[in-house]
């Protein structure tokens, strides 16, 4: 990032650079670049500035690194929906069924809580 860009525009820049590692997070599952995904992921919103008195040329970088986020976040969750079918198809391959498991839940669906575990 250049030291041009205003803090607006540096903000979409992180968390476009962060949805991308949970995307390839998630074409190569790893459990811990998953965590650290999530981790960049909630730390580029927290730190997100407001986009009010940008340049119009700033205005379009953010707009083009917020363009790119959104394809990204659908990504991940076509990524994420892709991997729960294959986790699914696993389990019932080798006989277990949807209960297979600590909880007994009926379906590996993910709730949208923030995971909290390093294994």
């Amino acid at each position: 990032m250049s030291e041009q860009m205003s803090d607006a525009v540096k903000s979409a820049v992180r968390l476009r650079e962060a949805l991308e590692r949970v995307a390839a997070a998630l074409v190569r599952p790893s459990v811990e670049s998953l965590l650290d995904g999530e981790v960049a992921v909630e730390r580029a919103l927290a730190e997100m500035r407001p986009l009010d008195n940008l340049s119009d040329a700033e205005r379009a970088m953010a707009r083009h690194e917020l363009e790119q986020s959104r394809a990204l976040l659908l990504r991940c969750r076509r990524l994420g929906a892709s991997l729960t079918d294959f986790v699914r198809v696993t389990f019932e391959a080798q006989g277990r069924g949807p209960s297979y498991g600590p909880r007994s839940n009926t379906s590996p669906t993910y709730s949208g809580a923030g995971l909290d575990t390093r294994i």
